[in-house]
């Protein structure tokens, strides 16, 4: 009889737009290259399993473990994600029946990337400020994508971490400055409540955009996309499109600040998704710093804590592979 751990797991990254599908082979720690397969052309969940487990040849797992954007919903046997932008049935049964796998796990996809710090290396990301993370210490992760993802590991107290699953990207955003102050209000006549994913996202950075306009009474006209807005704003065409990156920047750094003195993440908080690795120097690293540490009497406490910018790719498939075979 093949025992559990000489046979392939199986690890996904569920997207909107796109599913990561990968294996982890016998005693691997990390994932093999992955497949990305778009959602539109697989009508389910199981087909694009199928397709994905015939294109390896691989008939018989040791063990599934998937993620997706979203609150994970009901026990173990029977969770399930309902996700917004993509019709697939994303629960245990389902992958039970594509996979055969008795009891599959199902993650959020931040809890996947949560799970991945403890096995990145120096070459995985760069350091913004801060001192040297404290060993055994909390470590949070937020990232603006699709959505504003957040998670952390908190220790066990035995050299383990368990993951902290939430929504905290539905936070209430707090603005720092009257400029932020008068966003706050421009946003609240058509949103009534303004969380930090309304802005700190991708289609977040368009809603800026329109705001800021909106504000200054701006001759700019359209609906640029996030890409369109860094773009112009790397290359000096629109003033607007700068303001917006600024805006976003110093947001993002109080509330990572936040975070951090939520969970005492002397660990380190790292940042994820898919906008900030492609801004380059876009990125103002001293303001995101700045207002890091504007927490006033706790500036010294959040000094020392560094800032991490993952750039390596599929990182949640790294923290599926290390719970798998776990």
């Amino acid at each position: 009889m093949t025992r559990r751990d000489d046979l392939p797991a199986l690890v996904a990254d569920i997207g909107g737009t796109h599913a990561r599908f990968s294996l982890v082979q016998p005693r691997a720690v990390r994932a093999d290259e992955p497949v990305v397969l778009m959602t539109a052309l697989y009508p389910t969940l199981q087909d694009a399993l199928k397709a994905f487990l015939d294109q390896k040849g691989v008939t018989e797992l040791g063990g599934a473990a998937l993620c997706a954007a979203g609150p994970v919903e009901g026990e173990a046997g029977m969770a399930s994600i309902a996700m917004t932008n993509c019709p697939w049935v994303v629960d245990t049964a389902t992958i039970t029946d594509a996979t055969g796998v008795a009891e599959p796990m199902l993650v959020n996809d931040f809890t996947a990337v949560a799970l991945s710090l403890p096995h990145l290396t120096s070459d995985d990301y760069t350091q913004i400020g801060g001192g040297t993370a404290a060993r055994g210490a909390p470590m949070a992760v937020l990232g603006p994508g699709t959505g504003l993802g957040v998670s952390a590991l908190i220790p066990t107290g035995t050299g383990r971490y368990v993951p902290l699953s939430g929504e905290g990207g539905h936070v209430s955003l707090a603005p720092g400055n009257e400029r932020e102050i008068s966003v706050l209000f421009q946003l609240m006549q058509t949103h009534g409540h303004v969380s930090a994913e309304r802005i700190l996202c991708g289609p977040g950075l368009e809603e800026l955009y329109g705001a800021l306009g909106a504000l200054t009474g701006s001759a700019e006209i359209g609906r640029p996309t996030a890409a369109d807005i860094a773009r112009m704003a790397g290359d000096g065409t629109s003033p607007l499109a700068r303001e917006t990156i600024e805006v976003f920047t110093g947001q993002l750094g109080a509330v990572a600040g936040d975070l951090a003195l939520t969970l005492g993440a002397r660990g380190g908080v790292f940042l994820a998704g898919g906008i900030l690795p492609r801004w380059g120097s876009l990125l103002d690293e001293r303001l995101l710093r700045h207002r890091f540490e504007a927490k006033g009497r706790f500036k010294s406490y959040l000094a020392d804590i560094p800032i991490l910018l993952i750039t390596a790719k599929d990182v949640a498939l790294t923290g599926l592979a290390s719970l798998v075979r776990a």
